[in-house]
């Protein structure tokens, strides 16, 4: 089971290189972009050490059961997501209440501002949607079939 521990650390590893490539592409701070070359550079190592540890013990591999792995990983990335989802929402739902970020147009219908919702938020919100649908899809299947 030692190969599972590390490819669950090699996909964990991963999901912080992607937090630090976002977090760099979008700050630009060097920090991030010290992160993302370390992550790079322990996500290499690691898989190459993975992949010897299964050239040495093929049998580790066959005894790792990928239907609960895929089934627990679906049901994390859309519940991930779902928060993701519903921050957004939230938060463009205060500012709208805000009297600042709204006015009346002349037929009385409220007409809400630019910047009510950024255009990081639009893209962030329906570029996550098909990664949503994907694995909550799988996710609920999988619960059903239990």
């Amino acid at each position: 089971m030692i190969v599972l521990f590390f490819i669950i650390v090699l996909q964990i590893s991963l999901i912080v290189h992607i937090y630090f490539m976002v977090s760099f592409i979008s700050k630009k701070k060097d920090q991030d972009f010290r992160g993302f070359f370390i992550t790079a550079i322990i996500n290499i190592f690691m898989a190459i050490f993975i992949a010897f540890l299964i050239v040495l013990y093929p049998g580790q591999l066959r005894q790792i059961d990928f239907d609960k792995i895929l089934f627990f990983e679906s049901g994390a990335i859309f519940f991930v997501m779902l928060f993701v989802k519903l921050r957004i929402t939230v938060k463009i739902y205060k500012k709208s209440k805000d009297p600042s970020n709204y006015h009346f147009n002349i037929f009385g219908k409220k007409v809400l501002h630019k910047n009510v919702a950024t255009p990081q938020d639009v893209m962030i919100y329906f570029m996550t949607l098909p990664i949503t649908l994907i694995s909550g899809a799988y996710f609920i299947v999988k619960l059903k079939c239990l």
